[in-house]
């Protein structure tokens, strides 16, 4: 008995919840956290407490553990405290908060954390984003006309689909998980065009744009651009559908204003655009294929993993690491089986054509192929984008094929051709089975090369211990010897299971019932066998350890000043996790002023601008004056600092090299510093003047920024071009400097107005219609009553 829609849906809904919760049961009922926090211990100021020989749980995920969970916390606290988070004291000297975009102060998922605890919620809302992706495939597939089988293997594919997991703990699956839902909203507004259509599609515009990650973003919105241009052409001129699609997104773009438009302005403050457009390539001239990459698209362990457990042979094999090159991923019965027997559906159903593109375009541009990678290159925006994320459209590609092929899986029995594709996945399963058995002979060579490789590593790194580093590359050879034969081994097994599976059918041995019911069971075998663990559940106490070295600098400095760190040591933002402000910040936009104000310390032949570059003890002797000026009380290495700093303490493995810095606020001049409160885009201070001096401010100056003495409004000026300086006069006087910039006040309005428009408009202006009907029924009952009373 088949059910109605609305309980199929119900249906699908408590088995996804039930199959996400199983993947993060850990963290979700377990008692662990989900956080790749762990990856800290491996450097010199947290070694003692695992120890020089421990390995993390998966060392490529650094980045949630330096900005996203630093920067929730951030967000969690400002807001509680009835803030907005526009400014953000703890790193690069004072940098905009809400306006590097990936900080996404308003993605709706992050309202399980501002009203939720930390940071048991990070599980939540990583689960709460799967299903999230998993339900709107789900009811695209239903909207695109998918049969039973078709959507519930679309809607459970997605979810755990490459893309999606690993980046799951960065903004980008933020952005990701909304595609299906805007390609569901542009439907609609082509099938059904009216206020609905567009309100509905606004908000999926707006929370794909307020998910934290602009390129991803251009990439969900030109997916739906090329599906509304795709229904515009096959429809001819329907232009309430074009209308009702272009009212959507416009609005969609304005109720998102608040997180675009002080992401534009912060742009143009940054140099980020231009050492892009200087490293980018001419659109003429060919670009290294990452043809070895797109291997990963079917097995995607193929290169192993910075995964513990994982040889990470990435770097040797000349590919990227594992984000990069295994978005795609799908299924091996996806990729091999599924989706292209989905083609066989092209005339029946045009979408078909439309996802193959997609997916084609996607894979084309994802792994630097022509011409796809040239016309990209060519393209404003674009052309500066890492377009290797374009793996989220094959993703997406192979699942809806995926959907459609289960569902015309009998079209397997048909023909030749069918048959000698599945003697080919025989031969190819063969030939993993002998690479498999031929590793071990390539013993002595794997450990010569991972021994002569980290050896390199160790002379390169100041502080290194090369015992330390020896027993790494006697762990990689170890690892590369045990995994590379089981995982080709496993693939292999699943590539001739599939055969057999594929005869089977051909056969008529089994029914298209089990047969897909055995194809959806594999796949999601595949699938969470692939991202289960990726993404680490660590014990409570590892999410947030305490060393003594953050002992030492909490006692040191504290809140009066900035501290840096040195090579691995403390990278920009570990700091704001514990509190602390370092003189570096650890984005991918930030502001020019702080990097020229630091450009001493760092090597003039690097051209990018960033603080991600190395610093050596000897370019801070160099910017000591610099860092002086920027209130840097600490200076923390792992090898022993030169002469020439004003104190030097070795604290367990690392070194902390003291200087006598400015104070964060500073009177120059005859005056005093009564009283001094604020932080994170505020400060009050109460002053005394014997005559007219100058108040210092060591933020970075920034156009935004505003003063007031005794509640009038004064004029900020640049101190030597990095930070602030307020002239004021003789007497006792109240001053404040706050952050508020206009651009983010006038995006409020404009969101405010956009997300109200929406909201409104899904009501299909029903309020308007009532009052009409009401005023109607009143004007007719009003004029009989007139004409029986006369």
């Amino acid at each position: 008995m088949a059910l109605s829609p609305r309980r199929e849906l119900f249906a699908f809904a408590v088995a996804l919840a039930a199959i996400v919760g199983g993947f993060f049961a850990q963290s979700l009922f377990g008692g662990r956290i989900l956080s790749p926090a762990d990856v800290l211990f491996a450097s010199n100021s947290f070694r003692d407490v695992r120890g020089p020989a421990y390995e993390p749980a998966n060392r490529l995920l650094i980045d949630p553990v330096l900005q996203f969970q630093p920067w929730l916390e951030f967000n969690r606290a400002m807001l509680r405290s009835g803030r907005l988070p526009l400014w953000n004291s703890m790193a690069g000297c004072g940098a905009p908060h809400l306006a590097n975009g990936q900080s996404a102060v308003f993605d709706p998922f992050h309202l399980i954390a501002y009203l939720g605890r930390l940071p048991d919620a990070l599980a939540w809302m990583a689960a709460a984003r799967l299903w999230f992706a998993g339900l709107g495939m789900f009811l695209l597939a239903r909207a695109w006309g998918f049969g039973p089988w078709g959507r519930w293997f679309s809607g459970l594919a997605f979810p755990f689909c490459g893309f999606l997991v690993v980046w799951l703990l960065f903004p980008v699956t933020n952005v990701a998980v909304w595609l299906p839902w805007v390609l569901l909203a542009t439907e609609r507004a082509w099938e059904r065009p009216g206020p609905r259509s567009v309100g509905w599609l606004a908000l999926a515009v707006g929370g794909t744009l307020l998910g934290g990650h602009v390129q991803t973003s251009a990439h969900v919105l030109l997916a739906a651009g090329s599906y509304a241009a795709w229904r515009a052409f096959g429809s001819g001129s329907d232009r309430r559908g074009l209308m009702a699609w272009s009212a959507g997104v416009a609005l969609g773009v304005g109720i998102a204003a608040v997180e675009v438009v002080p992401l534009g302005f912060y742009l143009a403050k940054s140099p980020v655009w231009a050492d892009r457009e200087r490293e980018r390539t001419p659109p003429w001239e060919l670009a290294r294929p990452r043809v070895l990459d797109a291997a990963c698209t079917a097995l995607p362990y193929l290169y192993g993993s910075q995964r513990r457990g994982h040889p990470s042979l990435a770097k040797a094999a000349g590919v990227h690491n594992l984000n990069e090159s295994a978005g795609g991923f799908a299924g091996l019965a996806t990729l091999i089986w599924l989706a292209p027997l989905a083609w066989s559906a092209r005339r029946a159903n045009p979408r078909v054509r439309f996802l193959a593109a997609l997916t084609a375009f996607g894979l084309l541009g994802a792994f630097r192929l022509p011409p796809v990678d040239n016309l990209l290159r060519a393209l404003p925006v674009l052309g500066v984008t890492d377009n290797r994320r374009l793996t989220l459209w094959v993703a997406f590609g192979l699942v809806s094929l995926g959907g459609i092929g289960l569902d015309r899986l009998a079209a397997s029995r048909r023909g030749g051709a069918w048959g000698r594709w599945g003697w080919t996945w025989v031969a190819a399963s063969i030939a993993m089975l002998a690479a498999a058995g031929g590793v071990g002979r390539l013993a002595p060579s794997i450990r010569a090369k991972a021994l002569d490789h980290y050896a390199k590593a160790a002379e390169a790194t100041p502080g290194a211990d090369p015992a330390t580093y020896r027993d790494r590359a006697e762990r990689q050879a170890r690892e590369t010897l045990a995994f590379v034969p089981l995982y080709l081994g496993l693939a292999a097994a699943q590539g001739l299971a599939l055969a057999g599976l594929l005869g089977a059918v051909r056969r008529g041995r089994i029914g298209d019932g089990t047969a897909r019911a055995a194809l959806l069971g594999l796949t999601m075998v595949d699938l969470i066998g692939f991202g289960f663990g990726l993404n680490p559940a660590i014990d409570r106490e590892d999410d947030r350890p305490e060393v003594p070295v953050l002992a030492t600098l909490r006692r040191e400095v504290g809140r009066s000043g900035r501290i840096i760190g040195l090579g691995a040591e403390l990278p920009p933002n570990t700091l704001m996790r514990y509190g602390l402000a370092d003189a570096r910040n650890y984005d991918s936009v930030e502001l020019s002023s702080n990097l020229d104000w630091l450009a001493p310390l760092y090597d003039p032949e690097v051209e990018t601008r960033s603080s991600r570059r190395e610093i050596t003890w000897d370019r801070v002797l160099k910017g000591r004056d610099r860092l002086r000026e920027a209130s840097v009380l600490a200076v923390v290495g792992p090898t022993a600092p030169p002469p020439g700093f004003d104190r030097v303490e070795r604290v367990g493995s690392v070194w902390i090299a003291g200087l006598d810095a400015a104070p964060l606020v500073e009177v120059v001049g005859d005056g005093t510093l009564a009283e001094v409160s604020g932080d994170n885009g505020r400060l009050q201070a109460e002053v005394v003047a014997g005559q007219e001096f100058s108040l210092i401010f060591r933020e970075t100056f920034d156009p935004g920024w505003r003063a007031e003495v005794d509640g009038r409004p004064s004029p900020i000026g640049p101190r030597l071009g990095g930070f602030q300086s307020l002239r004021v006069p003789t007497g006792i006087h109240r001053v404040a400097f706050v952050y508020d910039p206009i651009e983010v006040r006038a995006a409020l309005i404009a969101s405010a107005i956009a997300a109200f428009a929406a909201v409104f408009a899904l009501t299909d202006f029903g309020p308007f219609r009532s009052t009409r009907i009401v005023l109607q029924r009143l004007g007719r009952t009003q004029a009989i009553g007139l004409e029986s009373d006369s």
